[in-house]
């Protein structure tokens, strides 16, 4: 009696149950800095291509953004997958405070040649939906200004740590562009 439940398990095991989902495979490609642009300083297609957004996205300011802006990028329904803040103030504090917040969670340091910060990711999405994280502070001409991005999770089979560091590069010399300042390392 046992030999015949054992056998039953495999059979079961391999029964089709009707059709599949099927899924659009992973775009893995690296991402690239694109035209239009989310928030003045991501790349609209690098970002749908790593979060799989499919929705129309509008981003606005939070009012003026002379010294410091936040923004967001909201679908016409549902939470914002993407926020974008910077300022040229408090720079390091901000940082000391995230590297602060982020030492109990997954995260690693900026390449070097992207400034001081950290890229993380917080399982838990925390309460914005929005579970990775970038920051970084760098010199842009006589200022010092930071940069942060976090969103929503990515598609399987990314390399979310590689597209973190690659969406702070874009924002960083989007920055530059915007502000006429060129991009540096601390």
């Amino acid at each position: 009696m046992l030999l015949s439940a054992f056998m039953v398990i495999p059979v079961a095991g391999c029964h089709d149950a009707g059709p599949r989902e099927t899924r659009p495979p992973s775009d893995v490609r690296p991402v690239s800095d694109t035209a239009p642009y989310l928030c003045d300083l991501m790349s609209e297609l690098a970002f749908r291509q790593v979060v799989g957004a499919t929705a129309p996205l509008k981003s606005d300011w939070a009012g003026p953004h002379v010294d410091q802006g936040l923004c967001v990028a909201m679908p016409p329904k549902g939470r914002a997958p993407l926020a974008v803040e910077w300022s040229y103030e408090d720079g390091e504090k901000i940082l000391r405070t995230q590297r602060n917040n982020w030492s109990n969670e997954s995260h690693y340091q900026l390449p070097s040649d992207l400034g001081r910060g950290l890229a993380g990711y917080q399982p838990s999405g925390g309460l914005d939906g929005r579970p990775y994280y970038v920051i970084a502070l760098f010199r842009c001409g006589k200022k010092k200004p930071w940069i942060s991005i976090d969103f929503v999770r990515v598609v399987r089979g990314r390399d979310a740590v590689q597209d973190m560091f690659d969406f702070i590069r874009i924002a960083e010399k989007r920055f530059g562009e915007i502000h006429k300042c060129t991009p540096r390392p601390l």
